[in-house]
């Protein structure tokens, strides 16, 4: 990452962690330190705000791909300015995958919501294959994140800034961040069937997020 743009994420996620330590019960876990070098975080998807909030998790030198923002007058000049990742339009999509592998292979590290949209909170959406093909494409950890709020915290409200009606939380805010998780067969399997090489991860991968999002319900938490 250019060292003005680590230098404006750096003040952003500052600005975030102050906000969340004054306005919320924001509490995260984890089940192991973070390896070093590149990694792919991953995680559920439930507001707008969990793209402001997850970037406090790590310290990370950071690309989220992200869609609606790069929308919003302003914002997506500063999500440009960060070097985020541009997944706004179909064209901007066809070139998430060869981006996001680009800044890993650098040794920057790239977080991406599998989902694509936003849940409520009562089932996982289907998880959708760029996260595997990043990583089929430049194989490094991926680090996958449960995050939960009450749902009573999560409102739609109506933004000046983007035009539009978004989802936020208030108040209260969980990340439970597991242990990394690497592929080796699935990437044997990409050499004969890619597809199903995706397939696995994917399921994998929502299996873990699943498990992480329980673990905050019964045994942090609301223990």
């Amino acid at each position: 990452m250019k060292k003005i743009s680590y230098f404006l994420h750096s003040i952003y996620r500052t600005v975030v962690k102050v906000i969340l330590q004054l306005n919320y019960d924001f509490q995260t876990w984890q089940e192991e330190s973070l390896p070093p070098g590149p990694k792919i975080f991953c995680s559920n998807h439930f507001s707008s705000s969990d793209v402001h909030f997850v970037t406090t998790l790590m310290k990370d030198p950071l690309h989220m791909v992200i869609g609606p923002g790069f929308g919003i007058p302003v914002v997506g000049n500063f999500l440009g300015w960060t070097e985020q990742i541009k997944a706004l339009t179909p064209s901007d999509r066809k070139k998430v995958v060869s981006e996001a592998a680009s800044y890993l292979a650098k040794g920057d590290s790239v977080y991406i919501f599998p989902e694509g949209g936003l849940n409520a909170q009562r089932q996982l959406a289907l998880f959708r294959p760029g996260v595997a093909r990043i990583y089929l494409e430049n194989p490094v950890p991926i680090v996958p994140i449960g995050l939960l709020s009450p749902r009573r915290r999560v409102k739609n409200k109506r933004s000046k800034t983007a035009g539009r009606s978004m989802t936020v939380v208030s108040r209260n805010y969980y990340a439970n961040i597991g242990k990394s998780m690497e592929f080796p067969e699935a990437i044997e399997l990409a050499k004969t069937d890619r597809e199903g090489a995706e397939q696995l991860i994917c399921s994998l991968l929502t299996v873990e997020v699943s498990r992480l999002i329980d673990e905050i319900k019964t045994d942090k938490f609301w223990s």
